[in-house]
């Protein structure tokens, strides 16, 4: 159908593809860590300015694909973001097939796409996640002049549950916590997003100097420094719809202009980042040096167990913390945490803390004045404590 289209002139192609995908609205689905969806919902909200729908594993909303470009270039707390192109009833392989292609392929996807499909079912009779991908892929390669062998990255989801299967479209490539600012890596470190919802929990707005003392690789740091100067998640780093038919430069790059017009230049050092590896704290400093938001950064070497807060010249503010556990610390962590807070505790007086540990070796209880927020990364039971630590 593409072919015979694209014979007869651009101008009927693009036609079918403002008809069918750029004037209508659609459903997207945004995925988010356990335990954050509530937070993800707030955020999408307040960046399309209309009611979302909380539901498993993240949030729904409908509305054009301008609102879903909006969502990619600025949402902090989004893993990926899905379209949803059909749902329906398959109990065999000619009725998937026959619903697949039902679907205008040509005009979601560019030619030249290269096709991945990614296959879950659950109480299926097509319980064969192998031979569904299979089958999706041949369909969908009928339907592109490069039949689904291209050489831009697609990704299409199939959901099944009960014999009822969803196919949503990847509209996002690689994961949005890869915000494609930090150009080093570390053993273990927090993804983006979820460095992005303990500041939320923390009330964190980018007012008030932020310390973080057990900065690994940094991202607490490069996090509330995009924060602070009000930096667009995803400005830097680019997304899979791009290049879908439907997709509009200029549209685009009007919404990256917004985004970047709300870009200030925060308050020089206004984040301390330190650790005792100098090695780690080098390579961050080598990192920000090529950010336009870098300089809100001081990174220094130092450890937080003899860190005076008054030596930083600054007022009452934050510290943060995702100390080592798992497989970051060899000889356990189940002291670490009640050192960090007797350290607090003594010193710290005033200021506000948050900190991500696994949920077992959350103090129980909780001092006063502190709460508790559940959450998971990676496979782990992971809690966020947040609290002011009383002065003396």
């Amino acid at each position: 159908m593409q072919r015979q289209e694209k014979k007869e002139g651009d101008s009927a192609f693009e036609k079918r593809v403002k008809r069918r995908i750029s004037a209508r609205d659609h459903t997207f689905y945004l995925s988010t860590a356990p335990g954050l969806g509530g937070l993800l919902a707030e955020e999408l909200e307040a960046c399309l300015g209309m009611a979302v729908t909380r539901v498993t594993g993240g949030v729904e909303f409908t509305a054009r694909l301008e609102s879903m470009w909006k969502a990619a270039l600025n949402l902090r707390l989004a893993n990926r973001i899905l379209v949803r192109l059909a749902s329906f009833p398959a109990d065999g392989f000619s009725r998937l097939e026959r619903r697949v292609a039902e679907i205008p392929w040509e005009l979601w996807l560019p030619a030249d796409a290269d096709i991945e499909v990614v296959v879950t079912t659950h109480h299926c009779r097509l319980y064969h996640t192998g031979a569904v991908a299979e089958r999706v892929q041949k369909v969908v390669g009928r339907a592109l002049e490069g039949g689904g062998k291209g050489t831009r990255p697609q990704k299409i989801y199939v959901r099944g549950d009960d014999d009822r299967f969803v196919l949503s479209l990847d509209a996002v490539g690689t994961p949005l916590y890869k915000r494609h600012v930090k150009t080093h890596g570390g053993r273990a470190p927090i993804r983006e997003t979820l460095a992005a919802a303990v500041l939320a929990m923390a009330g964190y707005h980018g007012e008030g100097p932020l310390v973080d003392p057990m900065c690994g690789t940094g991202t607490f740091s490069l996090e509330a420094a995009m924060v602070a100067t009000g930096t667009p998640a995803g400005i830097f780093r680019s997304f899979a719809f791009q290049a879908w038919p439907s997709f509009k430069e200029r549209g685009f790059a009007h919404l990256k202009r917004q985004g970047e017009a709300g870009v200030t230049s925060g308050h020089a050092g206004a984040i301390f980042a330190s650790d005792v590896d100098a090695g780690a704290v080098g390579r961050l400093t080598e990192t920000l040096a090529g950010l336009p938001f870098g300089g809100v950064i001081s990174p220094q070497v130092g450890d937080f167990f003899t860190l005076d807060p008054a030596s930083l010249g600054c007022g009452l503010g934050l510290v943060l913390f995702n100390p080592p556990y798992g497989m970051r610390l060899r000889e356990g962590s189940d002291a670490m945490v009640p050192r960090i807070m007797d350290r607090l505790f003594a010193v710290w007086g005033g200021w506000k803390m948050a900190m991500a540990i696994p949920r077992e070796q959350v103090p129980r209880p909780l001092p006063a004045g502190f709460h508790e927020h559940p959450m998971s990364h990676g496979g782990l039971d992971l809690s966020v404590i947040v609290g002011s630590v009383p002065s003396s």
